[in-house]
């Protein structure tokens, strides 16, 4: 196959001030370049998976400001619909500390990507890969994002691919209802399903924790695989073979944005090696990593990754 692994979904630039500072006065913002299903390419391809990022891009100078980004961490954009005269969507971020939690602000509305439809891609190169990945943040984007993910999946299904499919329920983008409903559809069309315990619990009704939980998902969603990931506790994924659990790790967190994505291009690491337990071990080590690292990148590289696991002696021996 021409991808080991491929993504679909918006990117965006995201507009930071310092931690300790207010959007409303804040003399300066730094510039990253962010977006759910990018951050999982751009991680896969820092660790040596060959991936491709799929959407649409204003062909203006910030359009052209993601693309470079992520051609430079080794993704494939071949595949990027460029458009004239579009916008790309934004977002501030307040890294704030506790008690205040991490505020986030979206001006994306009419982006590009929202604005695309499904006769914009070529889904035949789009669906040759072993893993396709979607988020059910494109699914709340606009109704042909949603049109346009479950055709991705359908197509990479009928070719052979794999699906995994993260819950990534974003509040501000729609209501609790319509998410868990467009979910469970997608969920349905997908191998491997990722969610936070929160989102299980707020969209879902689950209750319990860990293997129950994850239990409670998987027979609630009727999927092959689920994975919970469950904070400072770690992850548990479960499927008919039963249940594998790994604890987290330590951080100082600098940034704990892009966490969760880099946690999915490590799961994805470890399936594509063929092994869901090493997925855990991967994806728990590269989430906890990029929470040391600013900006919604993960930018370390697989020998980072390794060093981590076998430090705390936990790399998967076969």
């Amino acid at each position: 196959m021409h991808h080991q692994l491929v993504t679909l979904g918006e990117a965006m630039l995201r507009l930071s001030v310092r931690a300790g500072d207010l959007i409303e006065d804040a003399l300066a913002l730094e510039v990253h370049v962010a977006g759910s299903e990018a951050n999982v390419a751009y991680a896969a391809a820092r660790v040596g998976l060959k991936s491709a990022w799929v959407s649409a891009l204003p062909d203006n100078p910030l359009g052209h400001r993601v693309a470079t980004a992520l051609t430079a961490g080794g993704v494939d954009t071949s595949l990027v619909r460029w458009v004239p005269n579009a916008r790309l969507g934004l977002y501030f971020v307040e890294l704030a500390s506790a008690p205040r939690p991490i505020s986030v602000t979206y001006d994306r509305s009419g982006s590009a990507m929202a604005r695309a439809s499904v006769d914009d891609f070529d889904w035949r190169h789009v669906a040759d890969t072993q893993f396709l990945h979607v988020s059910g943040i494109t699914l709340g984007l606009s109704a042909s994002c949603a049109e346009i993910a479950q055709r991705a999946m359908r197509e990479a299904r009928q070719q052979g691919a794999r699906v995994t499919f993260d819950v990534n329920y974003r509040q501000k983008l729609w209501g609790i209802e319509a998410a868990a409903n467009a979910s469970r559809v997608a969920a349905g069309m997908a191998d491997v399903v990722i969610c936070t315990l929160e989102d299980a619990r707020d969209l879902f009704s689950v209750q319990g924790s860990g293997e129950k939980a994850a239990s409670h998902l998987r027979s609630e969603l009727g999927v092959e695989t689920v994975v919970l990931t469950l904070g400072t506790e770690g992850a548990v994924a479960v499927n008919k073979e039963g249940s594998v659990k790994r604890p987290g790790h330590r951080v100082d967190t600098v940034d704990r944005v892009g966490a969760g994505d880099a946690f999915t291009a490590g799961l994805v690491w470890g399936l594509v090696d063929g092994s869901l337990e090493l997925g855990l071990e991967r994806g728990l080590a590269m989430s906890a990593l990029k929470m040391s690292l600013r900006g919604d990148l993960f930018r370390l590289n697989a020998a980072d990754v390794s060093a981590l696991i076998a430090s705390e002696g936990r790399e998967v021996g076969r």
